[in-house]
């Protein structure tokens, strides 16, 4: 089944959020057509979507970028922006670094860190605000970036993922002085690290990679690309407030991941299928494309619904409940469980640090269960804004053990 709209829903898309395309499909896996940014769009939805979104040849990424998103998320010059030869070449770079050890390492700093904060937590905390530190630290000491400022430098991290979706012409002009200040403290560490012999680092492997033509990044691009490491990572600590939220309206889930009755893994997946962070993806046709009956011209965007995707009735049974057990013997495939992308992790634009994503909270979700707190605000979470505001709504005070 397919709708036509003929008004461009740009601004619409924003201010309606994750339940923007769940307005305009008539039901799950319709095609929808619109417009978005002045262009045709076409969006799709579901497990055969994501397949067709990764695999099909005749969709590049490089166009279908808005440049809003450019500068406030990814960067100028970001692996996010590359297509063909030249995206598989550099991608090749973060699946390197970003590999079982990393996460491993990660993690574990990850642990120490929230551990050593944790025993220092009298009164109210600032969970987000905590979280992000936490793994600011972890990752800058596996990659060996310098950190001057722990608060500005994480608080910068969240600014620039925050202000994305932001309609706000504040909260975007945040970002963007945000991304600025970090590209420029990130570039100066990749200047030295390429003077003299380098320390073996993921920092100095970045400074030193070479594109397809022997050349170095340029310093701000490779820079860039060290952020995109340290940010992804930062924004983890959504996931970490979603899960205090999810014991404190749930009780349940935190005895059950304490009793065993599901795998601190089961929960993160869930987590992450019932709060993604990426709402939707785009590419651009290059030639005339088909999906399900739907013909797509050339030129057109290609959106591919993420949220909706991760709450198919037809891949998950009651799609809004929060339940772990469903992945309890279940590994998730790149098709059916999708908010960090899709497909082919090593060759397509599928999130290269996913992995790292998931140990971090297979390792902090515990921690977080054992940690004696209730939450003082709400614990609604708001979906008409991309990302969900959860920092604001996270202060948890900590009781009696």
């Amino acid at each position: 089944m397919t709708t036509s709209a003929p008004l461009d829903r740009s601004l619409q898309a924003l201010t309606d959020g994750y339940t923007f395309w769940l307005h305009l499909r008539p039901e799950p896996r319709a095609t929808v057509r619109t417009r978005l940014l002045g262009s045709r769009a076409v969006s799709i939805s579901g497990a055969d979507a994501v397949r067709f979104f990764y695999e099909t040849p005749g969709l590049e990424r490089s166009t279908a970028l808005p440049e809003p998103v450019v500068g406030t998320l990814f960067g100028k010059g970001a692996v996010h922006t590359l297509d063909g030869d030249d995206h598989r070449h550099r991608k090749q770079l973060f699946t390197s670094l970003l590999d079982a050890k990393a996460a491993w390492t990660i993690s574990g700093n990850a642990v120490e860190g929230w551990r050593r904060r944790a025993a220092g937590w009298d009164g109210e905390v600032d969970l987000g605000v905590a979280a992000r530190s936490v793994l600011l630290e972890a990752v800058t000491s596996w990659a060996g970036v310098e950190v001057d400022d722990l608060g500005l430098r994480s608080r910068d991290m969240m600014l620039m993922v925050d202000g994305f979706g932001n309609a706000g012409a504040r909260g975007h002009v945040k970002a963007r002085r945000a991304r600025g200040r970090s590209e420029r403290w990130i570039a100066q560490q990749v200047r030295h690290a390429r003077e003299g012999a380098p320390l073996p680092t993921p920092l100095s492997d970045v400074a030193r990679h070479r594109d397809r033509d022997g050349n170095l990044l340029d310093e701000r691009v490779a820079a860039v690309e060290v952020l995109n490491v340290l940010r992804p990572t930062t924004a983890v600590s959504w996931f970490v407030v979603g899960g205090a939220y999810a014991f404190e309206r749930f009780p349940h889930l935190r005895q059950g991941l304490l009793d065993g009755d599901f795998s601190a893994l089961d929960l993160a997946h869930e987590l992450r299928r019932r709060l993604p962070f990426a709402p939707y993806l785009a590419a651009r046709a290059t030639r005339e494309l088909e999906h399900r009956g739907t013909r797509i011209p050339a030129g057109a965007l290609v959106v591919l619904d993420l949220w909706g995707t991760d709450h198919d009735p037809g891949l998950y049974e009651r799609p809004d409940a929060l339940d772990p057990t469903r992945f309890s013997g279940r590994e998730p495939t790149p098709y059916d469980l999708v908010p960090q992308g899709g497909g082919d992790r090593e060759r397509g634009h599928r999130c290269p640090g996913e992995d790292v994503t998931i140990a971090l909270l297979v390792a902090l979700l515990p921690e977080l269960a054992r940690l004696p707190f209730r939450l003082t605000g709400s614990t609604r979470i708001p979906m008409d804004r991309m990302p969900p505001h959860l920092s604001g709504r996270s202060v948890v005070q900590p009781a009696d053990a």
